[in-house]
């Protein structure tokens, strides 16, 4: 058999169904690069992303199981990622009902050429200034392309709520992307 680090996905797999600890830290290491980045997606921080990241891989150990193989492994991960930020987002909800912390911003053009100028790194972090539910239902719309009713199901909320909080959400996202944006036109054109 080859090393470690080449074990194949299939034996990854068979050795993550017998709980076989050398098998899960490969499995974890193989995707918790990609696994981390849609955290980062829902997170306020680093920190958070982390803790989500974390008790998403837990659950994922504990009910490997029901891992069906239907389709990839990464995709049924990516899944339990996806519900455990919910989960928190939940939890977080919970603990926080009525506390909103909503930063004001100057009002700006818009434009529709923002995105592709920034670093990904860079619209992360300013996804991550949003409020919870608007960050949230953002990346479940945009980024993960769930419909409103299914978020609607996922957060316990109407498909009105959904579609209001993504639309606050892309108001906010063009108040705070257009000074960016025309800094670097000005930077370009000088």
């Amino acid at each position: 058999m080859s090393t470690n680090k080449q074990l194949p996905e299939k034996d990854l797999i068979r050795g993550c169904l017998r709980q076989d600890r050398r098998c899960q830290k490969l499995l974890f290491e193989k995707y918790s690069q990609d696994m981390m980045a849609i955290c980062m997606r829902y997170s306020r921080d680093n920190d958070d992303a982390k803790d989500i990241l974390q008790d998403a891989f837990i659950k994922v150990f504990a009910k490997f199981e029901l891992f069906t193989g239907d389709g990839t492994i990464k995709g049924w991960i990516q899944s339990i990622v996806i519900h455990t930020a919910i989960d928190h987002y939940r939890k977080q909800h919970r603990e926080a009902r009525n506390i909103v912390s909503e930063d004001e911003y100057r009002e700006t053009g818009e434009n529709a050429e923002i995105e592709a100028d920034m670093a990904a790194d860079e619209i992360v972090k300013i996804i991550q200034t949003l409020p919870h539910l608007q960050r949230t239902v953002f990346n479940l719309f945009a980024i993960e392309g769930y419909s409103h009713k299914e978020i609607a199901e996922e957060l316990t909320i109407t498909e009105g709520t959904s579609k209001w909080h993504l639309c606050e959400a892309r108001k906010t996202l063009k108040l705070i992307l257009s000074p960016v944006y025309d800094q670097r036109i000005k930077e370009y054109a000088a």
